[in-house]
């Protein structure tokens, strides 16, 4: 059994669709017991290329792809899905809205997902926040993000919330602390918009928003937020932020057991709409 693909994307990477590819390609290359050299050689190209496309930093050509996923033993839909993964990520970001290499591929990666399930401890989940809220965040997190640049990740991030009323509709489970309902981000307006819209989003059928109260203590989710993606037609997917980059895992499951667990000690869903509500009407927003 392979081992499984940490993905590591920050600024000057390959895109994450490049290193996706190229982590399945690796994987039946070894589930085919060959090396790199014995596939190089009978493809007559040289070693170095392989390598490169490979590690994402170039997409092979659609002959290449197809020799190697016959050579690989890659049939029926499995390699329907891989040549369509190297055409998408052959493909240029069309926008007129000029982003980053990481958020074409999250909003991509996004776009294919059926379901996603979030653990956040500090901010609302990004497919629930409002436009003054994101602001914010942005503002805090990169101080030299200037106004053009902000504007440009709200606009990115509010129509990727699209998802939630589109057709079909990616299902959510948002799971957040308590304190994210305390941190009044952008100032007691824009914390009290959020909450409101929170319990309007909470409303829709494929939403599921669960709160861990400080009362639970100790809990998994203390180690960190992270997203769980789910697509119908590949592996699960694991999405951590930090400062250096997003970070993918291939293996889901320990994040699994680890929201299954958080959930377990979370109010149900109607009671934490309650806390929401009650919360949204507060008129101090000290903690204590």
């Amino acid at each position: 059994m392979s081992k499984a693909t940490v993905i590591r994307v920050g600024p000057g990477d390959s895109t994450l669709r490049g290193r996706l590819l190229g982590a399945r390609l690796r994987e039946k290359r070894d589930a085919a017991g060959l090396t790199g050299v014995e596939v190089a050689k009978q493809m007559r190209r040289a070693h170095s290329s392989l390598s490169r496309w490979e590690s994402g930093d170039q997409i092979p050509r659609p002959g290449d792809l197809l020799f190697m996923l016959e050579l690989y033993g890659v049939a029926g839909s499995e390699r329907d899905a891989l040549v369509r993964l190297a055409e998408e990520a052959h493909e240029q970001h069309h926008s007129s809205e000029v982003v980053s290499a990481a958020v074409a591929d999250y909003d991509w990666l996004q776009s294919r997902a059926s379901k996603l399930e979030t653990f956040q401890n500090a901010v609302v989940p990004d497919l629930l926040q409002t436009a003054g809220y994101i602001r914010a965040i942005v503002k805090t997190w990169d101080l030299g993000a200037g106004r053009e640049e902000v504007e440009r990740i709200v606009r990115a991030r509010t129509a990727r919330q699209r998802r939630l009323t589109g057709d079909p509709a990616v299902g959510l489970c948002a799971v957040v602390t308590e304190a994210v309902l305390y941190q009044a981000i952008g100032g007691p307006e824009a914390i009290r918009s959020q909450l409101r819209h929170l319990l309007d989003r909470a409303a829709l059928p494929n939403v599921e928003l669960r709160v861990v109260t400080a009362s639970v203590g100790a809990h998994p989710g203390l180690a960190g937020p992270f997203t769980i993606m789910r697509f119908d037609d590949a592996p699960d997917l694991v999405q951590v932020v930090t400062r250096g980059g997003d970070i993918y895992f291939e293996d889901a499951e320990p994040f699994v057991q680890a929201l299954r667990r958080i959930k377990r000690g979370a109010l149900p869903h109607k009671q934490s709409v309650a806390m929401i509500a009650a919360r949204s009407k507060q008129t101090s927003w000290e903690t204590t």
